[in-house]
């Protein structure tokens, strides 16, 4: 178990979309099941206290993974999803009680997204030791649809749509910490204008500060990163290595608590395909920041 409590995000890239349960509407990831299969243990290795999951879309994966980590991870939310389409693909995973959590469905969106699924947030209250009460926000914002570039103008300009949605919830009252974790599809320098919106609304990037208050640079950390072999495509393989998945958390709401470490993880190759290589877990990396109480 982590020494201060922690929060890990991780894109999953269990991309599996059927309708029905059955009917496959876009071409699954590849190596689908020994990925799944290894994630759990992956997972607990990291040790986080907090895990917020993206892209965990079908039933079965979410139940597969919720009962598999149930002994360390005993409270779960985002596993029960009724009707169509078929979620958000959103999930947290944690070792301490969740009071509350709320699925909400960007208003924002691209067409083809809305067919099958919904981008959106998975809005939750927690009870941290040392730390107490703790809004977390997992969330999925847009890349470029099913078939944009994840730069393009329009994508930026959904994006800045569903930040302004994101914003507006961890505006409602309830705790004072607020914690946006999860696949932004933008960063320091990657679609920037969606990065410094997050910035300016008064969120520090807690990688980027952990890092600054180590003396290390976060420059050479990415999440993203096209020699990952899970990574294919034309396009996903031409965009620069990136971090695009983050912990935001509300400076007024760091008071009386401070940053502790920040890792990449579950960058390594360990699931072993037959007749190939080992391959990561997902075509992204995880990212973990610890949280400590004190000034």
């Amino acid at each position: 178990m982590a020494a201060v409590p922690s929060i890990l995000t991780f894109n999953t890239f269990l991309f599996d979309i059927r309708l029905f349960g059955l009917f496959r509407v876009y071409k699954s990831a590849p190596h689908l099941q020994p990925r799944l299969a290894a994630l759990p243990e992956a997972l607990g290795e990291v040790g986080a206290d907090v895990i917020c999951l993206q892209e965990v879309f079908r039933k079965p994966h979410r139940a597969f993974l919720a009962e598999t980590l149930a002994g360390v991870y005993p409270h779960a939310a985002g596993v029960e999803r009724r009707g169509l389409p078929l979620g958000t693909g959103l999930m947290i995973l944690s070792r301490h009680p969740i009071e509350t959590a709320r699925t909400r469905e960007f208003r924002a969106a691209f067409l083809e997204e809305r067919l099958a699924i919904r981008m959106g947030m998975l809005v939750s209250v927690l009870r941290l030791p040392d730390i107490g009460r703790c809004r977390v926000i997992n969330l999925h914002l847009a890349a470029g649809g099913m078939f944009g570039h994840p730069e393009s103008v329009k994508a930026e300009e959904v994006r800045r749509r569903q930040i302004g949605e994101v914003l507006r919830a961890a505006d409602e009252p309830g705790p004072e910490l607020t914690v946006l974790a999860g696949d932004f599809n933008a960063g320091p320098d990657s679609s920037a204008v969606n990065y410094r919106q997050l910035l300016d609304a008064g969120y520090l990037d807690a990688f980027a500060e952990a890092k600054a208050l180590s003396g290390q640079p976060p420059a050479m950390e990415m999440t993203w990163d096209p020699a990952n072999p899970m990574i294919s495509g034309e396009l996903n393989r031409s965009l620069p290595r990136q971090r695009i998945d983050h912990v935001f958390l509300r400076r007024e709401g760091m008071a009386g608590r401070r940053l502790g470490a920040a890792r990449i993880v579950l960058s390594e190759r360990r699931v072993a395909l037959a007749g190939k290589g080992p391959v990561p877990v997902s075509d992204h990396y995880g990212l973990c920041v610890d949280i400590e109480a004190g000034g």
